[in-house]
């Protein structure tokens, strides 16, 4: 089986190689487009690792402790059998708060099992799932930074933090500003102010539910998005440029610096979102774009 899901991760090459990065901390860059695994991964996780990480530009996967999807992941990257040095591996752990969804007595055991079941002794960025309290934050926070100074990440960071999370964080860490914050980001959904906010204080957004779920859906519909391929502006500008609708939207992105992470497991979709680079869209087509939501006052 491994044979076979060997050959298929090299029966085809994405158009960039190297693949293009952002520089998130010292000495640590991650790849513009990541595969997302998780709730939007319909197909076997094995099998999209070893097609992602097999393509020219497929270096970076973004996981979770609570995806129960990383024993799938470790077997992908062994059908290829390639250096730990070759990609980018992204995962969180979750706070006290949300121990539920873990099943660890510490946000130090968390660690420890992301790493066993990835098969590896570091990952390249850590960061924690979604806020919760004040104190269980810091906790987490602190378990990163002991983390990152022993080798366990290369780089800690947060996601779906908001302004009032993180200002209060900042108070107690040592380690700051987070390399990173996960964030939903999408022409449907944007919250403008706090990605200012983020440039500011030289946070890197990593944008999740870039097409707002596309045909399955999304948490981004709760705040008046809709599925990016759908949009008219999206689909005219699709046609123009000679490119699809998911490019159209993924470029909207990462044309304005942020990277992104977008679940897929289709080969032919993987070498659409991982070919941004041949385009770009205009100052003013990027403008409409951006005017697509509106939000509700």
């Amino acid at each position: 089986m491994m044979k076979t899901l060997l050959a298929a991760a090299l029966g085809g090459a994405a158009a960039v190689d190297p693949a293009p990065t952002i520089a998130i901390a010292p000495n640590v860059n991650l790849p513009y487009v990541a595969l997302g695994t998780g709730s939007g991964q319909h197909g076997s996780v094995a099998n999209a690792t070893a097609l992602w990480l097999g393509s020219s530009a497929g270096k970076a996967i973004d996981t979770s402790i609570i995806y129960g999807d990383q024993p799938a992941i470790a077997a992908g990257i062994a059908a290829l059998g390639i250096d730990r040095s070759a990609y980018f591996l992204e995962t969180k752990i979750v706070t006290e708060d949300f121990r539920h969804y873990a099943n660890h007595t510490s946000i130090a055991a968390e660690i420890d099992e992301n790493l066993r079941e990835l098969g590896v002794a570091y990952v390249d960025l850590l960061l924690i799932h979604f806020p919760g309290t004040a104190s269980a934050n810091r906790e987490a926070w602190m378990a990163l930074e002991a983390a990152l100074a022993a080798g366990q990440t290369k780089a800690i960071g947060v996601s779906n933090f908001g302004k009032l999370n993180l200002e209060a964080l900042k108070l107690a860490a040592t380690v700051w500003p987070p390399a990173v914050n996960q964030l939903e980001l999408s022409v449907s959904y944007h919250d403008d102010d706090l990605l200012a906010y983020h440039a500011e204080e030289g946070i890197v957004v990593q944008a999740y539910s870039p097409l707002c779920g596309g045909f399955n859906g999304s948490s981004c519909t709760a705040h008046g998005g809709k599925n990016v391929l759908t949009v008219p502006e999206v689909k005219s500008l699709a046609t123009k440029y000679g490119v699809s609708g998911a490019q159209i939207g993924l470029k909207w992105i990462v044309q304005q610096g942020h990277p992104l992470a977008t679940s897929i497991w289709n080969k032919d979709y993987m070498d659409e979102d991982l070919t941004l680079w041949n385009f770009n869209i205009s100052d003013a087509d990027m403008a409409t774009l951006s005017a697509v939501y509106q939000p509700e006052e």
